[in-house]
């Protein structure tokens, strides 16, 4: 029964295959008379090494039992070879002909007819819209059953035989029309086509992947017709610009600009006023830190289009103060696609074969599932329910293990759980794979009977790449010198020298390291899309995005405190490696529905989706240790006159809460394991009423919309031997001459060796043990807005367009700590010699943030100069919440950013007013000229805080600082300018009609006046410091450009493409040295794909090929990255060229 089951299912798999790929084959097939089918598809088996064409014509019919009607004068006089078991006789005849410039067909009378093949011939033309007269992007000609797509142009072409046709033309939204058309052997027949709007069909067709806007042409055709103002960039230019990820593709986006590679600032605001979507359906986060989506996650070869909206209508959410990212999956095709890409490449810094900065078993698998493997396993977690009394309990039952069989057993296993971890805390380099890509996708629509229709998108792509910083400079100034690292034995009180005054104002290096990272990243997703039209007035769609990603990343710095006043040298060195997984899932049901076949009747549309991300970050090193070289005259055996001297560096963070004697100990040596889940539920619907006031349309839509998101985080701690977090001897280190591995070997981790013990009954002694009891930064949290809304899409005139309303939103957000069982070290105090209170936790577990419906008001105005160019005005209020692990009362030492987050329960809504101006000229196919003009005056703004409570020369810990959000006082104003073009430079000069060239400019100002502690802290000793400050990592400007030469005779398209971001604040210093800011930096791409043939496109790039340095310095604003005439270097570091060959096969 089972076999015949799987025999069954084998079969119907197959059928639907077929069915999928070849529906026009398998259609006609069916529609076959039962005789001719049979005939035509009867098995034919032949061997003859030898024959003529004539006498294998005869085999065949007289074994598929065929009357033979042709010239046999027709037939070449030719022998071939036939060698065919059971293959279908009409492709047998396919083989016997091939070359000869002749068919075979079978009549329905069961007749083999043999005659010359026609030349075929050409139908071309252009689909337009017959009202406005512009080329229709996407519709689908059907000549004898085959769709032929309309180009960017508005342009089909179809190759066919000669003979009379049915054309029948299809365009959503529109009334499809059929024509009669002859086309003759060998020639070309114009047909020009007109479609008109359908007065029932759906006009604005929301269902996405419905929505075929993967070219410039038609993603400005949409632009040009949207509500809002909005810039984009199409699947066209996102290939053309070999973008991997998303963010990679924002970056040319007009007034975006990009932060660390993963998250995304609009205008002047953050990536916390920047709302994404997808398929618009809101995406959720998977990072612990921040409220932004990081985008780096979504693969760009997925995408159709993503487009920005900058200004907001009622039906959108309010948060989106920034503007709103909406990402666009594959569209549809109208007919059959199947196309695979492999690429290969290199960094500069790394080459073919040559290594990277990593570390032991850092491995992340082809997939990134070895990342799993670094999870705290379930044996070591367990050990918290058996063993409450914690390490105590266990080390006392190691004491006891001698006197017990059962003891022992029990003490061993405890041990092997304890040294199980990978016990290695250093870098080390390891051989780079090659940059790989790959990418397949594939997809078909099927029409039905009854104006019916069903779409299918499946696509794919993986990438892996590899980078490596090698010998960057990295500096930290002060105004003191000195050193201080926690430890008693390594210390010289900090002081401010007589060079460094008010009167002149400089800075002194205190530590200088060269730095080595290296990094391996890999990222692949799918993508499935299902479409089903019942009729012109109603269809769905249903979609399912899966991402993935992994990385694994080195850094290592060297490098050692300068002017201490020491006799010796006092050396740093700080390790980190890191392993990290994220996951995200998107399942999206999608509707559009007109209720009724009337022109008046309303329209429904409705967007439901469920999406789960998580972020994993299993076994995240960290070590920062000193060494006091006191040795000197050391012979080859290694004796000498000194002692060396090592301590790890422990931090404190004053302040905490507003209290200046609450203190946090910041232990940057440990391994954390950290693992964020979250969940998003998210439901929208509209319902749109069309109705007409004299002549003109107009749509008035009412909408609900629901999101909520549930969070769960999860992190453990585990102290270093040693440590003031970890415990146990502190001496250690001394022990093993700073040998960082060995401290967490089996020689230091667990029950020690047995040849410690006597045969006297001597206790057992435990080593080191981990820490079993989680971390006191676990909460889980939940997010939920409620919304409704009103809007009016008005035509006050056939040239004048309103649209506005007003959106009501709620906002109800929990979190809750789990303080049950968590680990806090008893000892700080002794460990630290601190005399005043530490503590590591919360005092306020819960926290609840509610805000009842408040109106959120917007309104744009569109003027139609004429029917390519646009003005536009809006205006809208918009704000911007806090987030989960904003206001969740935790704080946790971040080693990255060597600074406790912590979090602030009292934060409330930023407000922010918006207010756009924009002329748009659109001159042509994929052209536009376009000027816009900004401001934003922002109320209540949520500002990244670093409060820093300097004990100055009585410090004896390096100091941290305590990174919180908080609404400052004073309103944050933005004000800018966006410049666009793009032009067909054949229009200018016929010789260059194969260049195209855009380019799109963003010069904006920023402005928050600093808070009092903030202003003090920059006027320690600079009376002329600002008072004033740019908003946080926003650029004064940023530019794109780009040249493009496309050739479609030889099918050859070469793009060079220009990118550099004004200087940003990246960090808030509040010691007395001024604000770090990264320099502009000149990055230049070149991208290029030559057609070898029908079906082979070779692709290649090289990326960021002037290899510029990358630079962050200590300046103030406006002063070209300099302090007081000197530059003073924080990081400067080279990320290599990148280069990249392949080959995209095209199938169908």
């Amino acid at each position: 029964m089972q076999l015949k089951r799987t025999k069954q299912y084998c079969f119907y798999g197959l059928l639907c295959a077929y069915l999928w790929l070849y529906p026009q084959q398998a259609a006609y097939a069916f529609a076959m008379p039962p005789l001719q089918q049979s005939q035509d598809k009867r098995p034919i088996t032949l061997n003859k090494p030898a024959v003529t064409i004539r006498q294998a014509l005869a085999d065949v019919a007289a074994q598929a039992k065929l009357g033979i009607a042709y010239n046999t004068d027709l037939l070449p006089d030719k022998t071939i070879s036939l060698n065919v078991v059971n293959m279908p006789v009409d492709q047998v005849l396919e083989r016997i002909l091939r070359g000869t410039g002749l068919t075979a067909g079978i009549t329905e009378d069961g007749t083999l007819t043999v005659k010359k093949t026609a030349a075929p011939g050409v139908l071309e033309g252009i689909v337009y819209d017959a009202k406005t007269k512009e080329p229709l992007i996407g519709a689908i000609v059907i000549i004898n059953g085959k769709g032929f797509p309309t180009n960017e142009k508005g342009r089909y072409r179809a190759e066919v035989p000669a003979g009379p046709y049915e054309v029948e033309i299809r365009y959503i939204g529109f009334v499809t029309k059929k024509l009669k058309a002859v086309v003759k052997e060998s020639a070309t027949v114009q047909l020009n086509i007109t479609l008109q709007s359908s007065a029932t069909a759906l006009r604005e067709v929301k269902v996405e992947a419905r929505r075929r806007v993967g070219n410039e042409i038609a993603l400005l055709n949409e632009r040009k017709n949207a509500a809002v103002v909005s810039d984009g960039i199409s699947a066209q230019n996102i290939e053309r610009t070999a973008s991997i990820t998303t963010t990679q593709a924002l970056q040319r986006v007009t007034g975006v600009t990009i932060t660390d590679d993963k998250y995304v600032a609009v205008r002047g605001l953050g990536d916390r006023s920047v709302v994404a979507e997808l398929n618009g359906a809101r995406l959720s986060s998977a990072n612990p830190d921040r409220s932004a989506v990081p985008l780096d996650l979504v693969p760009a070869a997925l995408l159709d289009n993503v487009t920005v909206y900058k200004t907001i209508s009622p039906d959108r959410p309010a948060d989106a103060s920034a503007g709103l990212v909406e990402l666009k999956t594959k569209s549809i095709p109208d007919s059959l696609i199947v196309e695979f890409t492999a690429q290969g490449g290199f960094n500069s810094n790394v080459g073919l074969g040559g290594k990277y900065n990593s570390f032991y078993n850092s491995d992340l698998g082809f997939l990134g599932q070895k990342v799993q493997t670094h999870n705290l396993s379930q044996d070591f977690k367990n050990l918290e329910k058996q063993y409450p009394g914690g390490l105590v309990q266990i080390q006392d039952m190691f004491i006891q293990s001698r006197n017990s069989p059962a003891a022992a057993a029990e003490a061993m296993r405890v041990s092997r759980i304890m040294q199980s971890f990978d016990p290695v805390l250093t870098t080390s380099h390891r051989k780079a794979d090659p940059n790989q890509l790959y990418t397949v996708s594939l997809g078909n629509t099927y029409r039905l009977k009854h104006d019916r229709a069903i779409g299918i998108v499946a696509s794919a792509n993986y990438y892996q790449r590899t980078e490596d910083i090698y010998d960057a400079e990295r500096n930290q100034y002060s105004l003191f010198q000195g050193v201080v690292t926690g430890n008693k034995s390594i210390f010289s009180p900090l002081h401010i020298p007589n060079f460094i005054t008010p009167a002149y104002p400089r800075l002194g290096k205190y530590l200088s390291y060269r730095e080595n990272v290296g990094k391996k990243t890999l990222n692949y997703g799918g993508l499935v899309g299902v479409t089903y039209r019942f009729n012109a007035r109603n269809e769905i769609q249903a979609q399912f995005m899966g991402t993935r990603g992994a990385e694994a990343e080195g850094s290592s710095l060297t490098g050692s405190w300068q002017n201490t006043g020491l006799s010796f040298p006092v050396y740093n060195e700080i390790n980190q490696l890191r392993q990290s997984y994220r996951t995200f899932d998107t399942y999206n049901l999608q509707g559009e529905h007109q209720l009724f076949n009337t022109g008046w009747s309303p329209k429904l549309s409705y967007n439901l989706s469920s999406s789960r991300s998580s972020q994993n970050d299993p076994d995240f090193r960290s070590s920062d240790v000193a060494l006091y070289r006191t040795t000197r005259f050391q012979d080859p055996n290694g004796v000498g006159i000194g002692t060396d001297t090592y301590a790890f560096v422990t931090g404190l963070v004053h302040g905490v809460g507003g209290d200046n004697t609450n203190v946090i100990i910041a232990d940057p040596n440990g391994r954390q394991y950290r693992k964020l889940e979250e969940n998003n539920y998210y439901g929208k619907a509209d319902l749109v009423q069309p109705f007409r006031i004299g002549k003109l349309e107009q749509l008035f839509k009412i909408g609900v919309n629901y999101l909520r998101r549930e969070r769960d985080f999860t992190e453990n701690i585990l102290g270093l031997p040693g440590t003031s977090l970890g415990g146990g001897n502190i001496q250690v280190m001394n022990q093993v001459n700073g040998d960082l591995d060995k401290i967490v070997s089996p020689s230091y981790i667990g029950l020690q060796s047995a040849s410690g013990y006597d045969e006297e009954g001597k206790p057992r002694v435990g080593g080191f043990l981990y820490q079993i009891r989680k971390a006191p930064n676990n909460y889980t949290g939940t997010y939920e807005t409620k919304a409704f809304y009103a809007m009016m899409d008005a035509h006050i005139m056939p040239s004048l367009r309103l649209i506005g309303g007003v959106r009501f939103e709620s906002t109800e957000i929990h979190a809750h700590v789990d303080t049950a069982n968590v680990f806090i070290p008893s000892n700080l105090n002794a460990v630290t010699g601190y005399a005043q209170k530490i503590s590591n936790s919360t005092n306020r577990p819960n926290t609840s943030y509610v805000e009842d419906y408040k109106p959120y008001y917007s309104v744009n105005l569109v003027y139609t100069y004429h029917s390519d160019m646009n003005f536009r005005m809006a205006y809208s209020t918009s704000l911007a919440r806090p987030e989960l692990r904003e206001l969740t009362n935790i704080y946790e030492f971040d080693p990255f950013q060597f600074a406790v987050i912590g979090g602030n329960p009292d934060l409330k809504n930023q407000l922010t007013r918006n207010l756009d101006f924009r002329w748009e000229w659109f001159t042509g196919p994929g052209e536009v000229l376009a000027a816009s003009v900004f401001g934003k005056i922002i109320e209540h703004p949520l500002q990244r805080v670093f409060i820093y409570h300097s004990q100055g020369n009585e410090s004896t810990s390096p100091e941290f600082p305590l990174i919180i959000f908080q609404n400052d006082p004073n309103k944050g104003h933005v004000y800018g300018v966006e410049l666009e073009a793009r032009r067909d430079l054949g229009k200018l000069w016929r010789p260059l009609h194969h260049l195209f060239i855009g380019a799109n400019l963003l010069l904006d100002v920023s402005t928050i006046d600093k808070n009092p502690e903030r202003l003090d802290a920059a006027r320690i000793n600079d009376r002329s410091a600002p008072a004033t400050s740019p908003v946080f990592e926003q650029a004064p400007y940023s530019i794109n450009t780009y040249l493009d030469y496309d050739n479609s005779a030889t099918g050859t398209n070469i793009t060079a493409s220009f990118n550099m971001v004004g200087a940003r604040l990246i960090q808030v210093q509040l010691d007395g040295t001024p604000d770090l800011y990264d320099r502009p930096t000149p990055v230049l791409d070149l991208v290029f794909s030559q057609k070898l043939s029908r079906r082979f496109v070779v692709k290649g790039f090289a990326k960021n090929v002037l290899n510029p340095a990358f630079r962050q310095v200590y300046t103030n604003p406006g002063n070209n990255g300099k302090y007081h005439g000197e530059t003073y270097i924080y990081r400067q570091y080279y990320k290599g060229s990148e280069f990249s060959l392949g080959l995209t096969y095209k199938l169908f």
